[in-house]
């Protein structure tokens, strides 16, 4: 619990440096890619990312806040989105995967495949609104 609390302020830490200083390069590390996620990209994505690291980057979060609806605490759904995603496939761009999270609203999550430095890093975020019900 401490760990996940000090991630979240670590991540919350960050947004605030990547707002504030334009040239701030830092990233927060999340974790390795575990074993199952690893064998889910190969079988399902094609892609190999055994050993990699998932990072959130502030160049990442400074390309994210674009989106006039992405807010700090957004920020803090990323581990959830990952761990768990609702959809997940290659993005339109080379070397990204895309994940999608429905929560109040769809979350799009989107990753850049770093090869050279083994790491899964953020590229974006942003969410939209779920089409009404059909009834």
């Amino acid at each position: 619990m401490k760990k996940e609390i000090k991630l979240q302020q670590d991540i919350l830490a960050l947004v605030k440096k990547a707002r504030t200083d334009r040239t701030n390069k830092d990233y927060v590390s999340i974790g390795k890619i575990t074993k199952f996620q690893a064998d889910l990209f190969e079988k399902k994505l094609g892609i190999n990312v055994k050993g990699y690291e998932r990072v959130i980057t502030a160049e990442g979060i400074r390309h994210a806040l674009k989106h006039a609806n992405i807010n700090d605490p957004d920020f803090l759904a990323i581990s959830l989105i990952v761990e768990n995603p609702d959809v997940i496939g290659l993005g339109k761009k080379a070397d990204t995967i895309v994940y999608r999270k429905d929560f109040d609203k769809f979350y799009f999550y989107v990753e850049c495949i770093q090869k050279r430095n083994q790491r899964l890093a953020i590229q974006t975020l942003y969410k939209r609104k779920k089409p009404p019900k059909r009834t």
